[in-house]
């Protein structure tokens, strides 16, 4: 029998604890924290007054803050940054813990306490803990809207007659949003699927569906406007056309028509640069302006490149997010200068001599011995040593998981997981248009496996899933 403990409330208090303090001698070992190139920017944008939504603002303001507040108080950025890492800290060990005390009853005991222990014991996760980048509390919400789009969909009625459950599952849409700009696109594309799925309460559904949108809207208008929010470049989102032409230029550029690589160089200058693995040195000289002047016309030229050369731009796609569907990849990969997952602190070397005020931490580790460990096992890539190990670190495996997954529950008539299954394939599509295969952009996906696997293995009674194809 399952112990009482692990049964009711005092699971979640219990998890969250354990948690915590199973990273906590990993903080003490990376002290303050991980500090990567795009918090530099990103601080530097909070001190200066001048913020890009390039970054997700929210996490800027609140990286900022705590940055700025260390600082005021104690005359140490570093203390600012340990203030940011463990607030991260405790909000994520608190998601995790409340994910596993959610899926008693759906998952067996056994699985879930080896779920807390991948939580609490792999190395990349208690690193990702106190990394501050965005993508990390994106992951956390992003696994509650996971479990809560699986819960919508079993609980039917219980669900729709509830307006708490409706306005706590648009709080943590519209949260997620605000850590990565792509969250908005993500939800958009679930809305068929919500309103399919709650076609008999269509007028909850409407407001269920509308409600983030519209709170996007305000958000990234007049907020971003009254702040003075300065927009991001459009060439986020052209990272895939600029490698296509860039490699279809360099490859078969004898095929393209007079005037064509003339008109491409507008655009991309720095086509030359093109490196398969990373779309930074094309993207870096990306001329935003001449793009935004005329959308129609770049696209157009992308389109007859794309007929004459196509073989390059498969290449170029395929090649660009690779980790992101290859299994056997290997990391630390040799095709960019990124590291897969970060370790060191950002440093002038990485990023380069900036004018102004700019902040780089002092790592000031209280564990020298526990800090090689865990550079080992992250940035320096000795997972790849230990066979099984090495599956939890590659965005491959997961979008296997996800294939496997998505098929079982179709074929076993689980229809009740269409939802989740849906929101983690729209994950992983914005994953292939990323410019780089980085973990952090997949650990949404990582931290969702304990959901994934209440999908596929969890307890189904017959009366449920009749109630529910019904």
């Amino acid at each position: 029998k399952t112990a009482p403990w692990f049964r009711d409330r005092k699971s979640f208090w219990i998890g969250w604890a354990a948690l915590f303090l199973l990273w906590l001698p990993a903080l003490a070992a990376a002290c303050p924290g991980v500090y990567v190139i795009d918090n530099v920017f990103q601080v530097r944008w909070f001190l200066e007054g001048n913020i890009s939504a390039h970054h997700p603002i929210l996490h800027t303001y609140l990286l900022g803050f705590c940055m700025e507040t260390g600082k005021k108080l104690f005359d140490s950025y570093e203390i600012g940054l340990g203030f940011y890492s463990v607030g991260q800290m405790l909000i994520l060990s608190g998601l995790f813990s409340y994910v596993i005390y959610a899926l008693r009853g759906k998952l067996p005991t056994i699985l879930r306490i080896l779920f807390l222990l991948f939580y609490g014991l792999l190395p990349f996760h208690a690193v990702s803990s106190f990394t501050a980048t965005k993508d990390i509390l994106f992951s956390g919400l992003f696994l509650i809207v996971i479990l809560k789009s699986y819960e919508l969909v079993r609980e039917g009625a219980a669900f729709w007659n509830s307006w708490k459950k409706i306005g706590g599952y648009v709080a943590v849409i519209f949260l997620a949003c605000c850590f990565r700009n792509t969250g908005i696109y993500i939800f958009i594309c679930m809305v068929p699927f919500l309103f399919f799925l709650g076609r008999k309460y269509w007028k909850r559904a409407a407001a269920l569906s509308l409600l983030p949108v519209f709170l996007w809207g305000i958000y990234s208008g007049p907020v971003y406007g009254a702040l003075g929010i300065t927009k991001g470049s459009s060439g986020e989102i052209l990272s895939v056309p600029m490698q296509q032409m860039a490699r279809a230029i360099l490859e078969e550029g004898d095929k393209l028509e007079d005037g064509w690589k003339e008109e491409a160089e507008i655009y991309i200058p720095d086509y030359a640069a093109y490196a398969s693995r990373v779309a930074d040195p094309v993207k870096d000289t990306f001329n935003s302006q001449a793009f935004e002047e005329a959308p129609v016309k770049f696209l157009k030229l992308w389109g007859k490149i794309g007929l004459r050369c196509p073989v390059s731009y498969v290449k170029a796609f395929l090649e660009m997010n690779i980790g992101f569907w290859y299994p056997a990849m290997e990391y630390p990969d040799p095709g960019t200068y990124l590291a897969f997952i970060p370790y060191e602190n950002a440093d002038t070397e990485q990023v380069g001599e900036l004018p102004g005020e700019t902040v780089y931490i002092q790592r000031h580790s209280l564990l020298p011995g526990l800090e090689n460990f865990y550079r080992d096992y992250t940035e320096n890539g000795k997972y790849e040593e230990v066979p099984a190990l090495s599956w939890f670190y590659s965005p491959g495996v997961y979008f296997w998981i996800l294939c496997f997954g998505t098929v079982y529950c179709l074929y076993k008539k689980r229809y009740q997981t269409i939802l989740s299954w849906a929101a983690a394939w729209l994950l992983w599509l914005t994953l292939m248009v990323s410019p780089v295969v980085v973990f952090r952009y997949a650990y949404p996906l990582a931290v969702s496996l304990p959901v994934m696997a209440a999908m596929i293995f969890g307890k189904y009674g017959k009366a449920e899933e009749e109630k529910i194809e019904r």
